[in-house]
């Protein structure tokens, strides 16, 4: 039995690595034209500065749908109208959830807020340690 499956472990380690090397010339993602020279965008003078600012983005997917630019257009301009009522709702969902948040701590007792209090600070200070790493 464990023969069979170190036979088996070996046969698909091998016919891994047999793909992988005979695949591996045929991906030409790093390779470089020999008489294409390298182009930045300090050769082409388009820099962040000089760059046209987009107005916005489409939906997800949009993208691959080959949009004319009236389309794009069209799409900025809905956004933008929904874009204030939208940035509203955020705002009352936000105060939602902390008025949710303070009823939730009116049930505990002053014990169990100090523990409560104690643990978000682990919380809290695990998150910046792990956001500066």
């Amino acid at each position: 039995m464990f023969q069979q499956k170190a036979l088996r472990l070996i046969v698909v380690l091998f016919t891994g690595i047999a793909l992988t090397v005979c695949t591996a010339d045929s991906v030409p993602a790093q390779k470089k034209e020999a008489g294409t020279p390298k182009t930045s965008a300090k050769d082409t003078k388009e820099t962040k500065t000089t760059r046209k600012k987009s107005k916005g983005r489409v939906p997800p997917h949009y993208g691959k749908l080959n949009l004319t630019q009236e389309q794009k257009n069209k799409i900025y301009a809905i956004k933008a109208g929904y874009k204030t009522q939208i940035d509203s709702l955020k705002k009352q969902l936000e105060e939602l959830n902390n008025k949710q948040k303070t009823d939730c701590e009116t049930v505990l007792t002053p014990e169990q807020k100090a523990n409560l209090a104690k643990i978000l600070a682990e919380v809290a200070s695990k998150r910046k340690s792990k956001s500066k790493n």
